[in-house]
């Protein structure tokens, strides 16, 4: 019999790890990452919208809207919209990872004070049972 037939079974260990480090390299790196996607797709959203709102009539409804209230000047400029979110959303990444590297860095110096945070996991190990031969039939 072969060993890839042979039933297996989970066998699991309740394991403590303790983590007391962050590493801020790694924090800047995927904090950054994650901050230039989603600017990507918040500008690629607001263009999306923009265009949406503007086929449909909204753009020009709440422009209507604004100059009953005595604002006969108000309009939407939509180039110099995205251009200004454009600009702010780079300012966004660089805030929102130095955040991040700073939460890091924070995070590091408590866990040296108080000596980190204790997690319980699970380990499973796969382990292969062994089949012996039933010697009773013949």
């Amino acid at each position: 019999m072969n060993s890839e037939s042979a039933p297996q079974r989970h066998r699991v260990r309740k394991v403590t790890r303790v983590i007391r480090d962050v590493d801020a390299w790694s924090v800047f790196k995927v904090g950054l990452v994650l901050h230039a996607a989603l600017y990507v797709v918040v500008l690629i959203t607001g263009f999306l919208l923009w265009n949406v709102g503007s086929a449909t009539g909204t753009i020009g409804n709440v422009e209507q809207f604004m100059a009953s209230f005595g604002w006969d000047s108000f309009a939407f400029k939509g180039a110099e919209l995205f251009q200004a979110m454009a600009f702010f959303g780079l300012f966004g990444i660089a805030l929102g990872t130095g955040i991040w590297v700073l939460a890091a860095v924070v995070f590091n110096l408590i866990t040296e004070l108080v000596g980190g945070i204790r997690v319980t996991v699970l380990e499973e190990e796969v382990v292969a049972r062994t089949v012996e031969p039933d010697h009773t039939q013949r």
